[in-house]
């Protein structure tokens, strides 16, 4: 018994490919085909980071160093390529810091009414500090900065202990980066993989052929 070759529907239902228009089979076929690209793109992606954390993890063993906060930098002999492993951390925090942030806000607001002007960086630092980003997160280097500062009242000492108390550091992200310069007078660039980056140039007739010389 022959069977018909059918094609799903967006509704689920199989239609046979004769009920099916022209420009509806290359549509399908033609965005099949792309899906096709992007993965086959995406796993050699996968690869490439695989082979490049292989070989970053080499370079740090032959230094004989762990490298710092899970960052790696490293460039060829030359100092023309540079390549970068950057672990992005973010910080949790329980409910202590509403408490070191009243205590910091009262402190920033006590010396405001005896300073002035003079107290308006230690403001923005803390306003900054407490500013969590759009997943709620709080920034890490801000809160470092918040914490560097060489303030002996002991209110403010205080506030730094709870708020050092409450924080927890979680892994989040890794970067993976590829640059490379002209000379050592010129500066990095990074070596984009991204598809905006990839863009043919707009000034190439579409369909054209390239021509060559008689």
């Amino acid at each position: 018994m022959k069977t018909t070759k059918t094609m799903t529907d967006a509704m689920g239902n199989n239609v046979p490919v004769n009920y099916v228009k022209k420009e509806d089979k290359l549509r399908d076929r033609n965005v099949r085909r792309i899906l096709a690209r992007f993965l086959k793109a995406r796993k050699a992606l996968e690869r490439l980071v695989a082979d490049c954390i292989e070989d970053i993890d080499e370079i740090t063993q032959a230094r004989g160093s762990v490298a710092e906060m899970g960052n790696v930098s490293a460039r060829s002999f030359d100092s023309l390529i540079e390549v970068n492993i950057r672990q992005q951390y973010t910080i949790t925090l329980n409910e202590s810091v509403c408490r070191a942030r009243e205590m910091m806000v009262s402190y920033v607001s006590k010396i405001i009414e005896e300073l002035g002007a003079k107290a308006y960086p230690v403001q923005k630092i803390v306003e900054a500090a407490f500013k969590t980003d759009s997943k709620g997160f709080l920034s890490r280097s801000k809160i470092t900065e918040l914490l560097a500062l060489d303030i002996r009242d002991p209110e403010w000492m205080e506030a730094a202990h709870i708020l050092r108390e409450a924080m927890t550091r979680e892994k989040g992200k890794r970067y993976l980066s590829c640059k490379v310069r002209k000379s050592t007078q010129h500066d990095f660039e990074p070596i984009l993989l991204d598809i905006a980056a990839c863009w043919p140039e707009t000034d190439a007739a579409p369909n054209s052929k390239p021509q060559t010389e008689n």
